[in-house]
C-alpha cells in the first residue's frame, strides 16, 4: 500500500523533474535546436501533469482508499491522460482574420456586459474550451513529431523534425514554463502560507537536496 505522504513525495519530484527537463529544452532552443527544444519541453508538461495526478490520489488516499503501486503506475502510464492534467493554462493567438481575433477586438471595443461585449466572450470562451479539449492530444504529437521522422498519410513524403516550425516549437516551450513558474509559484505560496498543509508536512519530511529549478525562458531573438 503507498501512503499519501510517499504520493506527495513523488509529486514534489516530479515538478522538480519538470523544472529540469524544461532547462533542457530551454538549452537546446537556444543552442538552435528549438524543435528538439518543444519535444523534451512536452516531456515536461507530462511530468508536471504526474505531479498533478500524484495529489490527487493521495486526496483519495486521505479519504480512505487502499492504493497499491501498480495503480500509482496505472495512473502515470498514459502520456495523453499526464498532458491533460498538466495543461494548467491554455493561450489562444488572436490574428487576424480569425474569430478569435474578432472577438477580442470586439469585447475590447464593447461596453463591459453589454450584448456585444457578452457575445463576443461566448465566442472566445468557446475557442478556449475547443482548444483545452485538442491540446492534450495535440502536445503528445509534438513531442512525437518533434523526436521521429515519419512518412506523411499519404506516403508521399517523409515528414522530418528539423523541418518543422521553429517559432511554433518555441511557443509551445514558452507555454510549458509559463504553466510550470505558474505551479511552482502556487505550490511555494500554498505551503509558506498552509493552505495545503499536507504538501507541506511532506515537503518536511523530505530529503533537503529537492530544489524546484527556478524557471528559465527562451531567448527571443
Amino acid at each position: 500500500m503507498v501512503t499519501a505522504e510517499m504520493l506527495r513525495h513523488g509529486a514534489w519530484y516530479a515538478l522538480e523533474q519538470a523544472g529540469r527537463l524544461l532547462h533542457a529544452s530551454v538549452v537546446l532552443a537556444d543552442g538552435g535546436d528549438p524543435i528538439t527544444g518543444a519535444a523534451v519541453a512536452m516531456f515536461a508538461r507530462e511530468e508536471i501533469g504526474r505531479s498533478v495526478i500524484l495529489r490527487r490520489i493521495a486526496d483519495d488516499v486521505d479519504k480512505g482508499a487502499v492504493v497499491q503501486p501498480s495503480k500509482v503506475r496505472d495512473a502515470c502510464d498514459d502520456h495523453v491522460s499526464k498532458q491533460s492534467a498538466g495543461s494548467l493554462s491554455t493561450t489562444l493567438k488572436a490574428e487576424p482574420p480569425s474569430a478569435i481575433d474578432a472577438a477580442v477586438r470586439t469585447m475590447w471595443r464593447s461596453e463591459l456586459g453589454s450584448p456585444e461585449w457578452k457575445a463576443a466572450k461566448d465566442a472566445a470562451d468557446v475557442a478556449v474550451n475547443a482548444k483545452r479539449r485538442r491540446n492534450p492530444e495535440r502536445r503528445h504529437s509534438v513531442k512525437i513529431a518533434g523526436l521521429y521522422v515519419d512518412l506523411n498519410d499519404r506516403g508521399s513524403t517523409w515528414l522530418r523534425p528539423c523541418l518543422r516550425d521553429t517559432s511554433e516549437a518555441r511557443n509551445e516551450i514558452v507555454d510549458a514554463v509559463n504553466d510550470y513558474s505558474a505551479e511552482r509559484d502556487r505550490l511555494r505560496d500554498e505551503v509558506l502560507s498552509q493552505d495545503h498543509p499536507e504538501m507541506a508536512s511532506a515537503r518536511a519530511t523530505m530529503a533537503a537536496n529537492l530544489t524546484l529549478p527556478a524557471p528559465r525562458w527562451p531567448r527571443t531573438d
